[in-house]
């Protein structure tokens, strides 16, 4: 199995998500979090639960506003 997710709503040139049966790998080449899966299935518990923090922006659209991923693409999308 193999899965990959952006973490930018309006591109596919940001840090992703890619998780395979082995590990789950956060981020870019040279800045990347490696996860084992029961690590990944933890942090996946934790975020349903509700019992991380938002830290930012949560938009109802976030193709409309700029998510903070530093592309550029963000701040321009409509």
């Amino acid at each position: 199995m193999e899965a990959r997710y952006s973490l930018c709503p309006n591109c596919d040139a940001c840090p992703e998500v890619l998780i395979t049966d082995e590990t789950v790998l956060i981020g870019e080449q040279g800045n990347q979090v490696r996860l084992t899966p029961t690590e990944w299935d933890v942090l996946v518990t934790a975020i349903k639960a509700n019992r991380l923090p938002s830290v930012g922006i949560v938009a109802e659209s976030p193709a409309s506003v700029d998510c903070g991923c530093g592309c550029q693409c963000c701040g321009s999308a409509s």
